[in-house]
């Protein structure tokens, strides 16, 4: 199993948008996929809750986090229409997106397709 990470920064005043675009279509269709897993959309706390917590505060306002089977199904699911349909209309709205994938060594209670 395979970890997609996605980060995403919202253009000032496009965070609900940007958000909503995440949640209620590229995440749903994603969801159908063959070989999906699970997925979750995370936000930082609100930077004066990090500070109390010594925690750092991420540089994005959103990050996907999506598991897949296999980087050959996730990679099928790029190459098909729906996800330029779905995903496409996100770039505008952020001023910067940036990703990153990590081979899932061990999982607890990740629901399996």
């Amino acid at each position: 199993m395979i970890s997609l990470h996605v980060y995403l920064t919202a253009k000032p005043g496009k965070e609900r948008e940007l958000e909503a675009g995440i949640k209620d279509k590229w995440l749903a269709a994603m969801a159908k996929q063959p070989g999906f897993v699970s997925c979750a959309l995370v936000t930082p706390f609100t930077p004066g809750a990090l500070e109390k917590l010594g925690a750092l505060k991420p540089q994005h306002t959103f990050e996907v986090i999506a598991f897949w089977r296999s980087e050959e199904e996730r990679l099928a699911w790029v190459a098909r229409p729906i996800h330029n349909e779905v995903f496409l209309p996100l770039q505008p709205l952020a001023t910067k997106i940036a990703s990153t994938l990590q081979t899932v060594a061990h999982s607890r209670n990740l629901l399996s397709s």
